[in-house]
């Protein structure tokens, strides 16, 4: 499960980073408010894991994403970029989670309105340890309506097997620290 949680872990905080950024060069487009279906690849080729989230939004959501995203990237990143390439935006990390550090180049496709592809390349190495693992985790998020059903509330991920958690409640258990830098 370890190794299935960090290349998640470097896509959820590309996804976060995913919306409009107040002390960034760049601006990256907002989700649409609504329901969401996000099919998700982790690993790449057969080994790979392949599942689906639905997920509810709202512009209050987006902007604690945001906000909970870049307090995590300048907890634990040396470097956090963001530029646009074409009708792309690229975004590049390196940060050290514990005794992990990760790289990643995340490329984020699409509108964020109706449709958005998000691929996110990158390496986990233990420090002191010469071995690392590379990662491939991939995303297909479509717009399916601007009304959340289900039950879903703003912030609600519905997992594989309905297990459900909210990243404004997860946002708010681990607000930043004081000082935190942002990007």
């Amino acid at each position: 499960m370890l190794l299935l949680a960090a290349p998640l872990r470097l896509a959820a905080l590309a996804l976060l980073a995913a919306s409009p950024a107040v002390s960034q060069p760049v601006e990256l487009p907002q989700r649409r408010p609504g329901y969401w279906e996000i099919r998700m690849m982790t690993g790449g080729g057969p080994g790979g894991q392949e599942f689906t989230l639905q997920t509810c939004t709202d512009a209050a959501t987006e902007r604690q994403m945001v906000e909970y995203g870049f307090g995590q990237m300048g907890r634990t990143c040396q470097r956090f970029d963001i530029r646009r390439d074409g009708e792309d935006y690229v975004i590049e990390t390196d940060c050290l989670i514990g005794q992990t550090r990760t790289t990643a180049r995340s490329v984020i496709s699409g509108d964020l309105r109706q449709a958005y592809s998000l691929r996110v390349e990158g390496t986990i190495q233990t420090i002191g340890q010469s071995e690392f693992q590379q990662t491939l985790t991939t995303q297909q998020g479509r717009f399916v309506s601007a009304r959340c059903g289900g039950g879903l509330r703003p912030g609600d991920i519905l997992l594989p097997g309905g297990q459900r958690l909210n990243i404004r409640d997860l946002a708010a258990s681990n607000a930043p620290a004081e000082g935190a830098r942002r990007p």
